[in-house]
């Protein structure tokens, strides 16, 4: 049976099946026209070591609960494929699951899965969220000449 890397899950496709550990788990409030809502939130991994967030009504968290534990490795279908929130998103993928009465959590022994996600930024990125980034890049100046001193692979 074939199942779905979490990278190539698209918005508004039709779900496929996936096989994925849960490495996060919380509770997010939003405002939405005035009203503050409540959601369970999720953080998936597979085997590639890719994310995915994935999020249920906070109304149902004892369902969820008993259905869904940290940790565990599941083969998951009937989940619902939408566009990644633009709040909270822990994340960077530009899909986001939506998971139902209808989704099927079956728990999987010995699945070769990470136990956490890191999403890692390209070093394009790391010059806008910290103030030294050489540290980071292994990028050195010496007398006006930039050393580069990091391996891409």
């Amino acid at each position: 049976m074939s199942f779905r890397p979490l990278k190539a899950i698209r918005p508004m496709e039709k779900p496929q099946p996936i096989e994925i550990r849960v490495v996060k788990k919380w509770m997010a409030q939003r405002k939405v026209q005035g009203v503050i809502k409540s959601e369970m939130c999720y953080q998936f991994v597979d085997k590639y070591g890719d994310g995915i967030d994935a999020t249920a009504e906070a109304g149902e968290v004892e369902y969820y609960d008993s259905i869904i534990r940290l940790q565990s490795c599941y083969h998951v279908t009937g989940y619902v494929c939408t566009k990644a929130r633009d709040y909270m998103a822990t994340v960077n993928h530009e899909a986001s699951l939506i998971i139902g009465k209808k989704a099927r959590f079956v728990p999987k022994e010995n699945l070769e899965i990470p136990t956490i996600y890191f999403g890692f930024a390209h070093y394009g990125l790391l010059k806008g969220r910290v103030k030294d980034n050489k540290l980071l890049t292994g990028m050195l100046i010496q007398k006006g000449i930039t050393i580069l001193n990091y391996v891409t692979i």
